[in-house]
């Protein structure tokens, strides 16, 4: 007899030591390498999930668009910019900063930040108050995913979309053997689709290829601070860091290639399933 597996389980399971060494402290420290990422990338990602939904023609300038776990604007900025208006959801006040800093420079007053976890937030108050509800590149901080992709379709009166990078190539595994880490690795995106069909949910998938660019000082910012997470890095971490920074550095810039898998359901398939 075959084995039913049972995703939420799984992902619990490999995902709650992640989410527990990188907390909200963590991710005001990277505040500053996050947000040079982002700027310098020109809000890669996040431009290329908003023409995902453009192209399909579902954006519209009325939207109200929900950002979750929204950093320093990486998905709410490029949707500020053609929508009506973005809630921003971000715990770590330095990124909360960030966020209203890159906002201002660009010229943008649609976005209101909500400064607390998403756990805490009380969806009663958020329910099907959004057209689109978005969760990019957080998903490994809920080890109780099932609960909260339920809870961003209650939110919705439209659509739910969340993003993940597919599994690398290699390119940063070979880092973390150097560094002698071994975070949590599994190929997101399949658990979370499996996840969504086992909660009733079909949703459509896209697969994307975005690039990372940071400045020197930010890249290794962030190598150090990741492997923080696990210990104090040595000075011949620090050697191999810089290494591996100015080995994949172009003018300046810290370049990395991958891809992202986008997927997006339509929140009222789930209602109509449920009656």
């Amino acid at each position: 007899m075959q084995k039913i597996i049972k995703w939420e389980k799984e992902w619990e399971e490999k995902t709650i030591g992640t989410s527990k060494v990188s907390g909200t402290d963590y991710w005001n420290k990277r505040a500053e390498d996050y947000t040079n990422y982002i700027k310098t990338s020109d809000y890669d990602h996040g431009r290329k999930i908003r023409m995902i939904f453009e192209n399909a023609g579902i954006l519209k300038l009325e939207f109200e668009v929900l950002d979750i776990a929204a950093g320093p604007g990486s998905v709410s900025i490029p949707f500020a910019e053609v929508v009506r208006k973005v809630t921003a959801v971000e715990p770590a006040k330095e990124m909360a900063k960030n966020l209203i800093k890159n906002a201002q420079e660009k010229g943008i007053k649609n976005t209101e930040i909500i400064n607390k976890k998403w756990e805490e937030v009380n969806d009663t108050e958020l329910e099907k108050k959004f057209d689109l509800v978005i969760c990019s590149h957080a998903s490994w901080q809920f080890p109780d995913i099932g609960e909260q992709l339920m809870r961003m379709n209650k939110a919705s009166r439209g659509y739910c979309c969340i993003g993940n990078g597919v599994k690398s190539d290699g390119q940063f595994e070979e880092m973390y053997r150097k560094l002698k880490i071994n975070p949590e690795s599994l190929d997101r995106y399949i658990y979370l689709f499996n996840i969504l069909y086992q909660r009733g949910i079909l949703a459509n998938v896209r697969m994307i290829d975005v690039v990372m660019r940071r400045s020197v000082n930010s890249a290794i910012s962030m190598w150090e601070l990741l492997l923080n997470k696990y210990r104090e890095p040595t000075d011949k971490d620090k050697e191999i860091i810089r290494n591996h920074v100015f080995s994949n550095c172009e003018k300046g810039i810290y370049q990395r290639k991958s891809k992202m898998a986008v997927m997006w359901w339509k929140a009222a398939v789930l209602d109509n399933l449920n009656k």
